[in-house]
């Protein structure tokens, strides 16, 4: 049994770690530098990581990871049994980048994010600005409405779970999304609101375990 998590735009793996239940892992992102910011790039490269491990493999992710992990179940959703999205980009948002970047900057001045993963997040956009730019735009952007429909169609068990004070991927983005996937919807508070499956690991790791179950060795 495969369990794999994709984290969020500019985050890292270690920020989820402290969230994941036994059997679960999560993945890192490329560079920006790397793929140029480009979404088919991380596309290409999420289905690659998928396809080399052993089927079948529960997907999970968090906002653009959401919408990654569901990119590649439109691609091979003979891949995947059961896709899981917190709080997911894959539709076009209201929140303008600069207000998302504010946000940001806030969470840091509360010491949200630990200092070596802070310094890993920002070194990596400061490596390829234009490229991070790139990819935040395509995140603001995204609208997989068609992609939805067919991942609905395939059969793959879906489940969204939102959070009700998020001003990024808020609320009835999700509710709209998850119907679009004809997916479970689950709806939480957090004091955190977009971040909180990094700010509050107890919380992700309920919620992983509601929707997944126990890890079985097989």
């Amino acid at each position: 049994m495969t369990r794999l998590f994709v984290p969020g735009w500019s985050a890292t793996a270690a920020l989820y770690s402290p969230g994941l239940p036994e059997g679960w892992e999560a993945l890192e992102l490329p560079s920006y530098r790397s793929t140029g910011g480009e979404l088919g790039a991380y596309r290409r490269w999420l289905g690659e990581e998928v396809a080399r491990r052993p089927a079948p493999v529960t997907l999970a992710g968090h906002s653009l990871g959401g919408a990654l992990a569901a990119l590649v179940v439109a691609d091979r959703p003979e891949l995947v049994e059961r896709l899981i999205l917190f709080s997911p980009a894959g539709l076009p948002l209201t929140k303008p980048l600069r207000a998302s970047f504010a946000t940001f900057v806030r969470q840091v001045s509360r010491r949200v994010y630990p200092a070596r993963e802070l310094v890993r997040m920002v070194g990596s956009s400061l490596a390829a600005p234009r490229a991070a730019m790139r990819s935040g735009r395509a995140a603001h952007d995204l609208d997989l409405t068609a992609e939805l429909a067919g991942i609905r169609a395939s059969g793959v068990p879906c489940t969204v779970v939102a959070c009700a004070n998020d001003d990024l991927t808020t609320a009835t983005h999700c509710r709209e999304l998850a119907a679009g996937l004809g997916a479970d919807y689950r709806e939480i508070q957090a004091a955190e609101g977009h971040i909180w499956p990094i700010a509050q690991p107890e919380l992700l790791a309920r919620e992983l375990s509601r929707s997944a179950g126990p890890f079985v060795q097989l």
